[in-house]
């Protein structure tokens, strides 16, 4: 995507109704905002014209259809990020695109680590990660899919730019993507010497060093290296030992080099990254009767109400960010990457394009669920994944250009595996579960211009996929070996177990597209997307294992787009509704919640609207704003007799707000010297929502607001640049994730970070 000079966007905003007047209200509410912010843009226009410049929004480029187009050209729900608006919104890392997103969220899950990314997208997401299953929402780094949720968190290293293309995307970018996907693209070298050095230095102990460079070698090579160091103390402590809680220390990298031919290019890259931390701050508000019963009373809280914290210990005041374990509670993660990207263009008007991959995840981490001293529920949990992939592409488009295409294919391939030590109760149990996956698929798209005005595009994915599972769950003695009964043979909760499965599916996408002017277009779409089958992720009995099968999502869309007063406006807007079948839900044997499995149990629908605006108010003010309406509910449930659910008809899916909203004015005034000051506020706002699909009021988050803000000197030519900035400014405490265990263990939760306000500093040479 590029950002031409004059003024800068982010790029959202929504609105909405309910499912029979959705799509065809959309199109209408479009041109009634638009005639209602007509009047005041009327008056800047008038101050043009006595004089003063006024600034216009530029021109988005954007690749959401494997091919460089105008944002406001492309019949697609996006919402584009460019550095400048990553930097000044005080975004660290890629969770935080999701307070920009309309109907987007975006948060860390795992007990104890801040790195797996839990992305929901228009209702749909997946929060574990674990190897057994997939994501909901795909994340590409320049053109390779990242296959686990497990350090989907990315530091936000060197980037040119981040597109979040909202809805199923199964025909382009393949399974996996019935929510959406984002697309990370990095900055590519340029040939030209130069690069940057920056610091930010901030409260408890913030630290964050970078720095790119780059320069050219001969004609035709190119080469860029970046660096990112971040560092902060904890914003808690383990009250009975001293250690933090919720600390940062990580470091990334990458390099890449460009070599540019008469007719080709190819892009080498890696990159690397490597975390160490402690625990995310959590609290244990309820525990079961049961538990109460074994301890004799509730481990340090009270379990008269949930949301009450009784002090622990005796006369110390409870703090929702301070743990009381007596554990080590560390996470490391490592992640490396290489990537060779040959583009040859074999006419002008053919081009091919292989995109060959390899990627690596390792975790390891020291993680528990009760935050007691006692020791109830504690694990020690390690994994590790191994991708390849390999896609070739073939674009094209007729003399005309009236007709554009692609076809391609695609090859991945996934060795991974979870390894949990779990101390319960004063049981010593291993569960070890391995996954192979094998995946192929052929895909192809066009668009066809039928007239001036209107192009129709059409296009199908076909996908195999193979999955081998491998798992046992085993007990161990006091020395950490395998447990033997009193007959001398091997103690298993699940025998060594070894299960496959293989499955093949559709996706595709109609689209069709109304240019009514050079401001306004219209566009509607059908897509259906899927998201890959998989096994129980941690069968605590030998029935618990088992296979499920994919889910699928069909959606229609309608949507316009509006660029209008002289590009001093950008108003997109878009409703759709989808039909989410087969969907994968964790239900038990009727008596016993112990007995779990996974089925395609249910059936749900999500409707929704979203709205995107970017207004330049004068030469030096402009606004953004995104509002997102969602409304995912759970319609039907089918169960055998012998099986219960904790959900049913009605119930709402899971970090689902049913309004997302935020606004960010933002103020640029040129001084005498070349110089400019710049000052920019965020709001962003998310509804209530549940964390979990049983919809316990246990795991009721109530909606919240934050409040981020900057005032940034930058120099003449941006040569430098000083800023001063304030995030979360209002401390705000809420939560990223709810777990409630009814009659097992009970209900915790997991903190986010405190306010932090600090400096940064940026020199580029």
């Amino acid at each position: 995507m590029e950002f031409k000079r004059k003024s800068r966007m982010i790029d959202s905003l929504s609105c909405t109704r309910h499912r029979a007047a959705l799509i065809s209200g959309g199109t209408i509410a479009a041109f009634c905002a638009s005639a209602l912010i007509s009047f005041p843009y009327a008056q800047v226009a008038a101050q043009d014209q006595d004089g003063l410049a006024v600034g216009v929004i530029e021109e988005v480029i954007v690749t959401a259809r494997k091919r460089q187009e105008s944002l406001q050209e492309t019949p697609i729900s996006i919402t584009a990020f460019s550095r400048i608006d990553l930097e000044e919104a005080n975004m660290i890392d890629l969770r935080d695109i999701g307070k920009f997103t309309p109907g987007m969220s975006f948060t860390s899950y795992g007990m104890g680590s801040a790195e797996a990314g839990a992305i929901f997208l228009r209702g749909i997401g997946q929060s574990d990660h674990m190897v057994t299953t997939d994501p909901g929402v795909g994340l590409y780094i320049d053109g390779v899919y990242v296959g686990r949720n497990q350090g989907a968190a990315l530091d936000l290293l060197d980037l040119e730019r981040v597109e979040v293309l909202r809805g199923p995307q199964g025909t382009l970018f393949g399974k996996n993507t019935i929510g959406g996907a984002v697309n990370v693209v990095s900055a590519r070298p340029s040939g030209e010497p130069g690069g940057h050095i920056g610091a930010t230095a901030g409260q408890e102990g913030r630290l964050n060093v970078q720095a790119s460079g780059e320069f050219g070698v001969g004609e035709n090579l190119a080469v860029r290296a970046s660096v990112l160091s971040r560092n902060r103390d904890g914003v808690g402590e383990q009250v009975f030992t001293g250690e933090e809680t919720g600390d940062e220390s990580s470091v990334s990298g990458r390099v890449q080099l460009l070599w540019s031919g008469a007719s080709s290019e190819l892009s080498l890259a890696a990159d690397a990254s490597r975390a160490r931390q402690a625990a995310v701050p959590h609290s244990f508000y309820e525990f079961a009767d049961w538990m109460v019963a074994f301890f004799g009373a509730a481990p340090c809280f009270t379990s008269s109400g949930a949301g009450e914290y009784a002090p622990c210990p005796a006369g110390a005041a409870a703090d929702p960010f301070d743990s009381y374990s007596l554990d080590d509670l560390d996470t490391e993660q490592d992640l490396f990457g290489v990537s060779a990207t040959w583009e040859w263009n074999l006419s002008d008007s053919m081009t091919f394009k292989s995109i060959t991959a390899y990627r690596d995840m390792a975790y390891v981490g020291n993680l528990e669920f009760d935050g007691a001293p006692q020791v109830v529920v504690h694990y020690l949990e390690s994994g590790e994944s191994d991708q390849f992939s390999q896609e070739l592409q073939l674009l094209g488009s007729n003399d005309a250009a009236t007709l554009n295409w692609i076809a391609g294919v695609y090859y991945f391939t996934e060795d991974g595996y979870n390894l949990q030590d779990d101390l319960q109760f004063g049981n010593l149990d291993q569960r070890r579960s391995e996954v192979e996956t094998s995946s192929y698929a052929l895909f192809g798209q066009g668009t066809a211009d039928l007239s001036q005005r209107f192009s129709l595009t059409g296009g199908l994915r076909y996908t195999e996929e193979d999955k081998d599972y491998d798992v046992v769950y085993r007990r161990l003695d006091a020395m950490g070996n395998q447990a033997l009964d009193d007959s001398g043979q091997p103690v298993y909760l699940v025998a060594p177990t070894a299960l496959g499965d293989s499955w093949d599916a559709v996706s595709g996408t109609l689209n069709g597209k109304f240019q009514v002017s050079d401001s306004v277009m219209l566009y509607a779409t059908y897509s259906r997307g899927f998201r890959s089958g998989g096994f129980a992720a941690r069968p605590s009995r030998q029935s618990s294992v088992g296979v499920y099968d994919p889910e699928y999502v069909n959606m229609v869309e309608a949507g316009v787009k509006i660029q209008a007063l002289q590009d001093r406006l950008r108003l997109n807007m878009s409703a759709y509704t989808s039909v989410y079948e087969d969907y994968q839900v964790q239900v038990n044997r009727v008596g016993d919640s112990f007995d779990t499995r996974v089925l395609n149990a249910a059936e749900a629908e999500i409707d929704g609207f979203e709205l995107e605006l970017t207004a330049v108010l004068s030469r030096i003010a402009r606004i953004d704003a995104t509002f997102g309406y969602t409304d995912a509910q759970i319609t039907e449930v089918d169960l055998a007799p012998s099986l219960e659910a904790n959900f049913m008809a009605g119930s709402r899916l899971p970090y689902v707000s049913k309004y997302t909203f935020s606004i960010s004015p933002r103020l640029q005034w040129p001084l005498n010297n070349g110089a400019e000051v710049v000052l920019r506020a965020d709001y962003s706002y998310r509804d209530e929502f549940y964390g979990q699909i049983a919809n316990s009021p246990f795991e009721w988050e109530d909606g919240y607001g934050l409040v981020n803000a900057r005032i940034e000197y930058v120099g003449s030519g941006e040569r430098w640049r000083l800023g001063l900035y304030g995030i979360n400014l209002a401390d705000k405490t809420y939560t990223r994730v709810r777990n409630y265990y009814p009659g097992f263990l009970g209900f915790a939760l997991w903190n986010t970070d405190r306010r932090e306000i600090g400096l940064e500093a940026r020199i580029n040479f």
